[in-house]
């Protein structure tokens, strides 16, 4: 009885945190703090991983840039499946999440991956020099979206994809319709919206 009242004690605390974080991001949108990346990057995670991972084709050669990668859960798998030749860029704005993405790259032995702290509304790559542009949970976290998608723009081939991933839950949820909308604004087109809207993948092409 008394882990039955602990695990809904955690669950009503859980619910709390996430409603006010939610509260606070629409006010000032708050980036996820670089003290809880552990959470982030836990391995029961593995799943929505790979999942996602998946949901972006990528393959050897390609090069890829992450806005808001965080300690790595997607962008050091993503780095290691564009091996040979590929290479992968990581660009946040959090010292801490960027101190935790470098020691986990290292630890991962990866080579191939360079991060970058920096304001991603800001140009911080060649200008159509990537494949793939991608963001997971991370878009809701920028006050001026349309500026990063702007440089998402910039920084992609023509015919480049745009890779934006939403999971229900995330603070900083953002809906399908409004993401669509931002993406065709900043001149993407829609290639393919994949999964429900609990967790979604939506693709977009540089035209």
């Amino acid at each position: 009885m008394i882990v039955v009242w602990i695990l809904l004690g955690a669950l009503v605390a859980f619910a709390l945190l996430n409603i006010a974080w939610r509260y606070v991001s629409r006010v000032w949108s708050v980036p996820c703090p670089s003290l809880i990346a552990r959470s982030v990057d836990n391995p029961m995670l593995g799943r929505l991983t790979r999942t996602t991972l998946g949901r972006m084709e990528l393959h050897p050669g390609q090069r890829i840039v992450e806005i808001g990668p965080g300690p790595g859960r997607l962008l050091i798998p993503a780095a290691q499946r564009i091996l040979p030749g590929g290479e992968a860029v990581g660009i946040d704005i959090q010292p801490g999440m960027i101190a935790r993405l470098k020691a986990n790259v290292e630890k991962a032995g990866v080579t191939n991956l360079q991060p970058i702290l920096g304001d991603a509304t800001q140009p911080h790559v060649p200008e159509a020099s990537f494949d793939l542009v991608f963001l997971c949970t991370a878009l809701g976290e920028i006050p001026d979206r349309p500026a990063v998608l702007a440089q998402a723009y910039r920084a992609l081939k023509p015919g480049g994809v745009l890779s934006i991933t939403e999971i229900a839950g995330d603070p900083h949820y953002q809906f399908r319709s409004k993401v669509q909308r931002l993406a065709e604004a900043a001149g993407f087109r829609l290639q393919a919206m994949q999964g429900g809207w609990w967790f979604y993948t939506a693709n977009f092409i540089k035209s």
